[in-house]
């Protein structure tokens, strides 16, 4: 199939291996002409989730979207999914529906010259934490891929994959290393053992947390978590943190597990109600004290922008401010030698000076 690695794959290649045939539907390769739609056109998330998570439950695999199999034509998909580009919903949909994190590579080929569609390659690796659960609906199930079909997991490989899992984690752990020795006249070494001499696997009892709407937060207030985590990344991309879009995906990732594990979750929207304000103070507060200074720092006029956007929409929302109520409030508390008519009269230490009078209060 492909012997190389996907960053490094061109149009010519896809063209090549596709009319060639040499991509063929199989347990590791799955060929998409576009992602499945609802009766009403609607992207269906969960149908993805699904197909993403029964290729890690196997033997991991590539999916390819913008590939016709069966009109045998490579056509290419729009990237635009809605307001975000491709890489971000895809984070957003194997955050919200898996209950683990799945590692994946992206790369994506323009098919045309103006680039509006692209054949998008997504390579999903084999799963070190199998079995992963797609939860929606408010169940949990999890699939397997076999062959060039996707099933619901019966009980028995759901057992092989849990028993891949642990076999796996004791072939990880360190060996035991253990040294008998004896010295003096007239005394030999007693005993002298090299290797694992006890392996034990521990069997863990996970407790499943169901949503309950009087104990978790609303969809409203998991929307306005998953606006911070979109805002730490896009801070982050338009510094040019990111090299591909699997650095993106994977910091991604990395962002939303540093929720999970600080609030004890393991999805973000089983967040208590009661820690809703918590974890929006602590989001605001590594936005302004981690991820901002790095976009001042390798895109200056950018994290201009993104200041600007943020003391306008928070003087709003919060104080209730007109512009012309915000550049007098400005004016006064900065103690401004002359009145402002924008924003952008301000300097750097002065627009962070604003910045943290709204955010702070």
């Amino acid at each position: 199939m492909l012997q190389k690695d996907i960053n490094t794959i061109t149009f010519k290649d896809i063209n090549e291996l596709f009319y060639r045939g040499n991509l063929v539907e199989s347990e590791t390769l799955e060929l998409k002409r576009q992602l499945s739609q609802d009766k009403n056109g609607k992207i269906e998330n969960k149908e993805f989730a699904k197909d993403v998570s029964a290729m890690a439950n196997a033997q991991g695999g590539l999916i390819i979207l913008g590939i016709d199999e069966k009109a045998q034509e490579i056509c290419g998909i729009e990237v635009k999914m809605g307001n975000q580009k491709i890489e971000d919903w895809i984070g957003n949909v194997l955050n919200d529906l898996v209950d683990k994190t799945i590692s994946y590579q992206l790369h994506q080929i323009p098919v045309n010259e103006d680039e509006s569609l692209k054949v998008v390659l997504l390579q999903v690796a084999k799963g070190v934490e199998k079995p992963y659960y797609v939860v929606a609906d408010k169940k949990s199930l999890t699939y397997i891929r076999k062959g060039s079909s996707v099933f619901a997991a019966k009980p028995e490989d759901i057992r092989e994959m849990y028993k891949e899992t642990m076999l796996a984690e004791v072939e990880h752990k360190p060996k035991v290393v253990v040294k008998q020795q004896a010295k003096g006249k007239h005394i030999q070494q007693i005993a002298q053992n090299y290797g694992s001499i006890i392996t034990t696997a521990k069997v863990q009892q996970i407790t499943e947390v169901v949503y309950d709407k009087d104990m978790h937060i609303t969809d409203e207030q998991a929307k306005q978590i998953k606006d911070k985590v979109e805002e730490i990344v896009s801070i982050h991309d338009s510094a040019g943190k990111f090299k591909t879009s699997t650095e993106k995906g994977r910091f991604f990732a990395t962002t939303w597990s540093g929720i999970k594990n600080r609030f004890n979750v393991t999805k973000y929207t089983l967040l208590p109600k009661d820690k809703f304000e918590e974890c929006m103070q602590w989001l605001q507060s590594q936005i302004a004290s981690r991820h901002r200074p790095i976009l001042r720092k390798h895109n200056n006029q950018a994290w201009k922008n993104v200041m600007y956007s943020s003391i306008y929409a928070k003087s709003r929302s919060d104080w209730n401010m007109e512009k012309e109520n915000l550049f007098d409030f400005a004016f006064n508390k900065l103690k401004l030698k002359t009145p402002i008519s924008s924003l952008k009269d301000l300097s750097d230490a002065n627009l962070k000076k604003l910045y943290k009078m709204l955010f702070s209060t």
